[in-house]
């Protein structure tokens, strides 16, 4: 009951934007991220698994060079690092080392799209890949992603992309899968427009 009752007072405090109000904060959010050339941060992971009780945690770091350059970089409980470095990703762990090349790869790139439009908030705009509906509730504005692509639809039930206070960028990202299972992604310590080695995006 009492879980019940906080579950209904929360989705009262949502309010959706009508489509006046969205667009207009969409505009916003664009003119903000598009002036980002670089990006990095910590960043936490949550994983909630529909068939355990216990969620997972995770962490690291990221970088981003616009327009296709990112490092994420998990360094605890496990290293685990993810580069893309235009159409080339490497995938590495503490055993094996993968090669890929995303344009060979449909359903990678579009994972790899998905990636870096919610990092950088720019799939706001990606009306051919989601269907976006915005929202505003006691502390933020976000925006719900309805995935159109059949790909994307039997991986991805919903992604809700949260932003800060000034609009300028994304503080935190759910994803909520058909099997249940739902990831939070929560992005700290950012820092933007500063140089980055580009070390950090070689796939060699």
């Amino acid at each position: 009951m009492l879980t019940a009752l906080v579950l209904s007072m929360s989705a009262m405090a949502q309010t959706k934007l009508t489509a006046a109000q969205q667009q207009k904060i969409v505009e916003k959010v664009n003119r903000s991220t598009s002036a980002i050339t670089s990006m990095q941060c910590s960043f936490t992971q949550t994983k909630s698994m529909k068939m355990l009780s216990k969620k997972m945690q995770s962490g690291g770091v990221m970088y981003y060079k616009k327009p296709n350059k990112l490092r994420w970089q998990y360094t605890h409980p496990y290293d685990y690092t993810f580069v893309m470095n235009g159409d080339k990703v490497n995938i590495k762990s503490a055993k094996s080392s993968q090669k890929i090349d995303v344009q060979r790869n449909k359903m990678f790139r579009q994972i790899t799209d998905i990636i870096l439009s919610t990092v950088t908030g720019g799939s706001l705009k990606n009306s051919a890949d989601f269907t976006v509906e915005m929202f505003k509730d006691d502390r933020q504005y976000f925006a719900r992603l309805y995935p159109k692509k059949k790909e994307l639809k039997q991986i991805y039930q919903v992604i809700e992309i949260y932003f800060n206070s000034e609009l300028t960028m994304v503080s935190s990202v759910k994803m909520l899968e058909k099997t249940g299972d739902a990831t939070t992604v929560t992005l700290t310590g950012v820092k933007t427009n500063q140089p980055v080695n580009e070390k950090v995006f070689s796939v060699n």
